[in-house]
C-alpha cells in the first residue's frame, strides 16, 4: 500500500516536469510541433488525395446507372486508361440477352488540356437508356461532330463555358452543352467523332442495365454463355463491385510511392524528436544532475524523456490534421475538380508511424540522461 501511494506522487511530479519541460521552450516546442506536423502532412495529403480521387472516380462511374460494365481482356477499371479495341455494334447484339434492358457503347480517351481528364466518345441516344438523360445546367445535346457537352466542375475547373471551345485530340471543340457532374466523365463528344479520330467502329467498354437490379447475377451469367462464349475471356464487372476493385494498387506504382512518403515522413519525425531531445539534454546537463541527486533513477530520467517526445508527438499529430483541413480547402477552392478522402485507417497508420518514430528519437538522448551522474552533471558549465 506504501509503495502504491510513493508511486502516485511520483507519477504526478514526471508529468509537472514533463510540462514544465514543454512550457519553458515554447519556441522548440513550437517548432518540433511544427516540423513533425509538417512531416505527417505529407502522407496525410497524399494518401487523402489518392484515396478522394478514386473514390470520386468510381462514384462517376456507378453514377452512369450501369448494372454491368463489360470490357476486353485484361482493361483498366479505370476507364480513361483502357484501349478502343472492341466492336461498338457489340453493343446492339447484347440486347438479344435475356434480362438486357438497354446497352451503350462508349470510346475513351485522355485530353491533356491543362492537366489530364478523361474524355467519353458516348452515343447520346443509348447513353441516355442506360442511366437517364443528362440533367443539363445550360444548352443542350450535340449539335454538330465537333460540339462537346461538359459538367459543370469543368467549367469551374478549366473557366470554359457554353459557346466557348476546349482543344482534344488537336481538333477544336465547341461547348453546346453544361450538365451535372456524376455520370463517368467531365468531357464528352461524340461517340462517332471518336471513333474517327483515333479507332473507328471501335470502343473500350459497353455499359449494360439490366431490366431488373436484382437480375444482374444471372444476366452476367448469360452474357459468358453468349453465342457459345464468345465473351467468356471478355471483363463482366457489375457495377456495384467497383469499389472492391478500385484501389492505390490500381495504377502502377501509386502504392509505392504512397510507401516511400510514409517513411520519409517517419524519418523526418525521427530527425526532429531525436534532434530536440538531445538539444534539450545537453543543455540541461546541470537540471539532469539535480534530478538525480534528489533521487531520481535512470528509469525514471528515461520515462520523462520519452513522455515529453510523445506529448511533442501529439502537438505534432495535431498540427498535421489542422494543415491537413486547411490544405484540402485550398487545394479544392483552386481546383474544383479535385477530390480529397482521408479513412481513419490511415490517419491511425500515420500517427502510429509518428508514435513509433518520437520513442525511436528519443531513445538516445534519454539513454544519455539517465546514465548521467550526479556528480559529474552538476559540475558540469
Amino acid at each position: 500500500m506504501c509503495r502504491k501511494k510513493d508511486e502516485e506522487p511520483a507519477r504526478g511530479t514526471m508529468l509537472k516536469l514533463i510540462a514544465g519541460q514543454i512550457a519553458h521552450h515554447p519556441v522548440r516546442t513550437v517548432l518540433c510541433a511544427l516540423m513533425i506536423g509538417v512531416g505527417l502532412l505529407t502522407g496525410l495529403v497524399m494518401k487523402g488525395l489518392a484515396n478522394g480521387m478514386l473514390t470520386e472516380k468510381i462514384r462517376r462511374t456507378e453514377g452512369i446507372g450501369a448494372d454491368l460494365m463489360l470490357q476486353p481482356p485484361q482493361s483498366s477499371y479505370l476507364l480513361e486508361m483502357g484501349e478502343n479495341v472492341m466492336p461498338a455494334g457489340l453493343a446492339q447484339k447484347l440486347l438479344e440477352v435475356p434480362g438486357v434492358a438497354a446497352a451503350t457503347p462508349v470510346a475513351t480517351n485522355a485530353s491533356f488540356t491543362n492537366r489530364f481528364e478523361a474524355v467519353f466518345g458516348i452515343d447520346l441516344d443509348t447513353f441516355s437508356r442506360v442511366g437517364g438523360p443528362f440533367q443539363f445546367v445550360r444548352g443542350g445535346p450535340f449539335s454538330g461532330p465537333y460540339t462537346v457537352i461538359i459538367d459543370d466542375i469543368y467549367v469551374q475547373t478549366h473557366h470554359v463555358n457554353l459557346g466557348g471551345g476546349i482543344d482534344i485530340l488537336n481538333h477544336h471543340f465547341t461547348v453546346c452543352g453544361v450538365v451535372r457532374h456524376g455520370r463517368g466523365a467531365r468531357v464528352f463528344i461524340p461517340l462517332s467523332t471518336l471513333q474517327d479520330l483515333v479507332a473507328p467502329g471501335k470502343c473500350s467498354v459497353i455499359f449494360i442495365r439490366c431490366t431488373s437490379p436484382n437480375l444482374t447475377p444471372v444476366v452476367e451469367k448469360r452474357l459468358k454463355e453468349f453465342q457459345g462464349g464468345a465473351l467468356s475471356g471478355y471483363q463482366i464487372t457489375p457495377m456495384r463491385e467497383l469499389t472492391s476493385l478500385i484501389s492505390t494498387s490500381s495504377i502502377a506504382g501509386l502504392r509505392q510511392f504512397l510507401d516511400v512518403v510514409v517513411v520519409l515522413a517517419a524519418v523526418i519525425s525521427f530527425l526532429v524528436i531525436f534532434l530536440g531531445l538531445y538539444v534539450q539534454v545537453l543543455s540541461q546537463t546541470r537540471e539532469i544532475g539535480i534530478l538525480r541527486a534528489l533521487g531520481a533513477t535512470r528509469p525514471y530520467l528515461m520515462n520523462m524523456f520519452l513522455g515529453e517526445s510523445l506529448l511533442l508527438c501529439a502537438f505534432g499529430a495535431f498540427a498535421s490534421l489542422l494543415f491537413y483541413e486547411i490544405t484540402k480547402a485550398v487545394v479544392v477552392a483552386v481546383y474544383p475538380g479535385l477530390s480529397f478522402l482521408l479513412p481513419w485507417s490511415s490517419i491511425a497508420i500515420m500517427l502510429g508511424v509518428a508514435i513509433v518514430s518520437s520513442v525511436l528519437g528519443a531513445a538516445y538522448p534519454a539513454y544519455i540522461a539517465a546514465r548521467a551522474e550526479a556528480i559529474i552533471a552538476l559540475t558540469y558549465e
